[in-house]
C-alpha cells in the first residue's frame, strides 16, 4: 500500500501533489496550475477533454476528494502516468519508484557530463590528480580556497549541475 510519511494511505490530493512537485522540466520548479491546464488544453485540441486550473488546484488541496475518472485520466495523461496511479496504491508505488529512478539517473548523467567537461581542462585535471590521496581535512581546506576563488571571480559557488557532496557545509539532507 502506498503511504505517506506517517504510514497512512495517500489520498488523490497527496498523489497529485507529489506529481506536481517532482514531475517538471529540468532546471525549474513545479509547473503552476495554469501551466498544467494550458498544456492539457493545447494537447487536447478543440475537441479533446480538458481540465481547468481551478479543478487541478481543488483536487490538490483536497477540496475535491472524488473527482471524475475522466478528470483523473486527463491529469494522469499530462504527467505520463496511468490513471490507476490515483486509484491503486500498488500502481502508485511502482510509478513513484520509476520516477525516482529516472530523476536520479538524470542527475547522475548531468554530474557525469559536467565532470567529463571539467576534466577536459588540463589545469583542472592536474589539480584533481594532485588532490588524490590527501586527507579529508586537506580536501575540505582546498574546497574552501576554491569556493573563495570562485566568489572573487564572480562565479557561483557550485558550477551548474554540480551535486554537492552529502554532509558538505550548507547541504541539507533530502527527505523526498
Amino acid at each position: 500500500m502506498a503511504s505517506g510519511a506517517n504510514g497512512a494511505r495517500r489520498t488523490i490530493a497527496d498523489k497529485l501533489d507529489h506529481l506536481i512537485r517532482v514531475v517538471h522540466p529540468a532546471g525549474r520548479g513545479p509547473l503552476s496550475y495554469m501551466e498544467i491546464a494550458e498544456a492539457i488544453k493545447e494537447k487536447a485540441g478543440a475537441e479533446g477533454p480538458t481540465v481547468s486550473h481551478a479543478t487541478i488546484q481543488k483536487i490538490r488541496k483536497g477540496e475535491i476528494t472524488d473527482p471524475k475518472i475522466s478528470t483523473l485520466t486527463v491529469i494522469a495523461g499530462f504527467f505520463g502516468v496511468p490513471v490507476a496511479y490515483f486509484i491503486d496504491d500498488s500502481v502508485t508505488e511502482r510509478v513513484d519508484a520509476k520516477i525516482d529512478k529516472v530523476k536520479k539517473r538524470i542527475e547522475l548523467s548531468r554530474a557525469e557530463r559536467d565532470l567529463v567537461a571539467a576534466l577536459g581542462d588540463n589545469d583542472v585535471r592536474d589539480v584533481a590528480v594532485r588532490m588524490n590521496g590527501l586527507s579529508v581535512a586537506s580536501l575540505h581546506a582546498i574546497r574552501g580556497v576554491i569556493d573563495q576563488a570562485r566568489r572573487l571571480e564572480g562565479l557561483p559557488e557550485s558550477p551548474p549541475g554540480e551535486v554537492p557532496a552529502a554532509g558538505a557545509p550548507g547541504v541539507a539532507a533530502s527527505h523526498e
